[in-house]
């Protein structure tokens, strides 16, 4: 009995050694790119941006913090409405100008898409942050 004790710590430690390099390994990969195709549509008139997230980069005005956003919801656009309050005005005028937003694309792997429909720009922002403001 006395040969299995050295077994059992070499065993254990070798756990303990796994167990403290795995998170290291899994923080040290880099995530998968993202690339999203926006598209903010007012009065008859689409306007569009790509925005790449990991690393930051395409033509959104605001690609670092619209990148940050999203990072965290991990690119999920339904979280990041419920992030922010929904249906109050929280500023904004009542005007009706019917705005449609989407997004289209991929989010580290994953495909997506989303769709808005607001009464607003300031409603739109309400509910995305800096994400759709170009």
């Amino acid at each position: 009995m006395t040969g299995q004790r050295p077994f059992c710590r070499i065993a254990a430690g070798v756990a303990l050694a796994v167990a403290a390099l795995v998170p290291g390994v899994a923080a040290a990969t880099p995530a998968q790119p993202s690339t999203i195709t926006l598209t903010v549509t007012e009065n008859q008139q689409p306007r569009s941006v790509v925005l790449q997230c990991d690393p930051t980069g395409g033509n959104h005005p605001q690609a670092a913090a619209a990148c940050a956003e999203l990072h965290a919801v991990d690119g999920n656009f339904q979280a990041l409405d419920r992030v922010r309050p929904q249906g109050k005005s929280g500023g904004c005028t009542k005007d009706n100008r019917q705005v449609k937003a989407s997004a289209v694309g991929e989010w580290r792997g994953r495909q997506i898409s989303h769709q808005y429909s607001v009464s607003n720009p300031c409603m739109l922002h309400q509910r995305t942050g800096v994400v759709f403001e170009f």
